[in-house]
């Protein structure tokens, strides 16, 4: 964990990384990389997608990807709670936090699971949240409409970092795809510039 001499969230990037380098995209993360995620800086990402899930009323939220379900906490805070969620990660450490913090609701449940690997929600989807997942797959497209498909699902809400940057390393490189989502038609976006390492994102709803 650090913070940089501006004052901004920043992750402790892996030892040996030099100018022109990619930064690697880990599936298996614990909870310290990703810390600058759950800091008050970072709070406009996700509020913009509790904002869009309470305007259109969505009950039956599956979360690609979702660390520890920091959404949950977010629309329980604003007292929307009539909804069914099914959150899954391939890491195992946030999926055994978010069991713990959400152990007496049964309405909201977690999974350690893979893309790859979908398994059938106990309800009917009406929102599917992608939060930083898109980007892993060279055809973010297939996964998309893949996973859409397999949930029977019209709407989605995308989170991205976007392919311009405030607060980035100079040098350093990391995979972004907003300039490559022509393809997804979105019903409305928003450019959401947190005051975080990577903090410019992109939030879009389908």
């Amino acid at each position: 964990m650090s913070i940089n001499k501006m004052g901004i969230p920043w992750p402790d990037l892996p030892d040996g990384l030099e100018d022109e380098v990619i930064v690697p995209l880990r599936k298996q993360y614990i909870m310290d990389d990703m810390w600058y995620l759950d800091t008050e800086q970072a709070k406009p990402i996700f509020e913009k997608q509790a904002d869009i899930i309470i305007e259109n009323n969505y009950k039956g939220i599956v979360d690609v990807g979702c660390r520890h379900g920091p959404i949950n906490a977010l629309l329980e805070k604003r007292k929307y709670t009539d909804y069914d969620y099914y959150g899954f990660d391939t890491s195992p450490e946030p999926i055994e936090i978010a069991r713990h913090n959400w152990r007496d609701n049964n309405r909201i449940y977690y999974e350690e699971n893979d893309w790859a690997n979908l398994r059938p929600a106990r309800f009917n989807v009406d929102c599917v949240i992608f939060s930083g997942v898109l980007l892993y797959e060279e055809d973010h497209y297939k996964m998309f409409t893949d996973i859409m498909g397999f949930y029977n699902c019209k709407h989605a809400i995308i989170q991205e970092p976007y392919h311009t940057q405030k607060h980035f390393q100079k040098g350093l490189i990391l995979k972004t795809i907003t300039d490559d989502m022509a393809g997804y038609n979105f019903k409305e976006q928003f450019i959401i510039d947190a005051e975080i390492f990577f903090g410019r994102r992109l939030v879009a709803h389908i």
